[in-house]
């Protein structure tokens, strides 16, 4: 393997890091105004820790896009390179960085599938 090969593969393990890293913070970003002030106040905190939360419903959807786009681009770039195909070796990454890109594209995926419907259910049990 030469040197740009070498290059371009760590490249892509890094990007796919990235994504994974900026998905979650995606993910946690889109259930900030609903699940998570929710979640605190199950677990004893007051009104001071979420009414700044609650404040960043009308940013929501472009929580949701931004991690979407981040979501989409990571599974892209993880399944891509199976496709591309890497011979095993140093330049191909670790399987540990891989488990671990995986695990958090799932996530976050989850993540984010529960914010939404989140807001769909939450005007039923309320009525």
């Amino acid at each position: 393997m030469t040197t740009t090969e070498a290059d371009q593969a760590r490249d892509m393990q890094q990007a796919r890091g990235f994504t994974a890293v900026a998905s979650l913070f995606g993910a946690v970003a889109t259930s900030s105004c609903c699940m998570l002030p929710l979640l605190l106040f199950a677990l004893g905190a007051g009104g001071a820790w979420i009414s700044p939360l609650v404040r960043l419903a009308p940013y929501q959807p472009y929580f949701i896009a931004a991690t979407v786009a981040c979501l989409g681009f990571g599974y892209w770039l993880v399944y891509r390179s199976r496709r591309v195909g890497c011979a095993e070796g140093p330049a191909c990454g670790s399987r540990a960085l891989d488990r671990f890109v995986k695990s958090a594209l799932i996530l976050a995926t989850v993540l984010v599938l529960t914010a939404i419907a989140f807001n769909f259910f939450v005007p039923l049990l309320s009525s």
